[in-house]
């Protein structure tokens, strides 16, 4: 079985979509939708109820979401989605993901992505977010992380963070093998560029670079939505 983890925060307006693909999934491949809500008050919930499995964690951080979206499910693959997601196509990906992910020589598999516009500079991020899960070995959040129960356990889980939880994991998990790229797009939000999309991408990387220098994740989620 593959359990499809989605945290949610407040997306009434993205989540049905997402889980509609699921709805109309033709597949021979088990699956479990489990969601995980850190708080929303909006419909985020009640739509989400006619779809899957829904746990409500209050005032819950990213990381802590997705921990217990994991602890929750029962199958033997985990896929991590972001509920902003669109995926390609709903044809065999369940299949595939299944025969992939399942190879001892991979520890983990991720997806290419592509945004919600055509502007070079989302091109742009899309083309660099790929090399550095090939390359750097670290699969964030929008990439669509899918693992083995086994791997995602003998490589700790996710932490309860703010800020970072992807980037911690995927380390861990690269120790452990190689990640694989899946013959898949899926399609994200560009909404967290509307305040700046070169602004916004700086920010980011100074996170990063404050993490690796010993900054707390507190202290980047602060600095983050400031």
């Amino acid at each position: 079985m593959i359990s499809i983890i989605i945290p949610t925060l407040n997306e009434e307006k993205t989540i049905e979509k997402l889980l509609d693909q699921f709805e109309s999934m033709t597949t021979s491949v088990p699956f479990e939708l489990i969601i995980v809500d850190g708080g929303s008050n909006d419909q985020t919930v009640s739509l989400a109820k006619n779809y899957g499995q829904v746990y409500q964690l209050l005032d819950a951080n990213r990381g802590a979401q997705l921990a217990y979206g994991a602890m929750k499910s029962s199958g033997d693959i985990l896929w991590f989605l972001h509920s902003d997601t669109v995926l390609e196509t709903t044809n065999d990906i369940l299949t595939t993901i299944e025969k992939n992910v399942l190879d001892p020589s991979y520890s983990a598999a991720f997806f290419r992505i592509k945004f919600d516009s055509t502007e070079f500079f989302y091109r742009y991020l899309a083309a660099t977010s790929t090399l550095r899960a090939r390359f750097l070995g670290l699969i964030f959040g929008d990439q669509g992380l899918v693992t083995t129960r086994e791997n995602y356990e003998k490589a700790g889980g996710f932490e309860s963070l703010p800020l970072m939880e992807d980037w911690c994991l995927s380390r861990r998990l690269r120790k452990i093998g190689k990640f694989q790229l899946l013959p898949y797009t899926i399609q994200t939000s560009s909404r967290r560029f509307q305040k700046g999309k070169l602004r916004t991408h700086l920010r980011m990387h100074q996170i990063k670079l404050l993490y690796l220098f010993g900054v707390s994740p507190k202290k980047l989620v602060e600095r983050y939505y400031k």
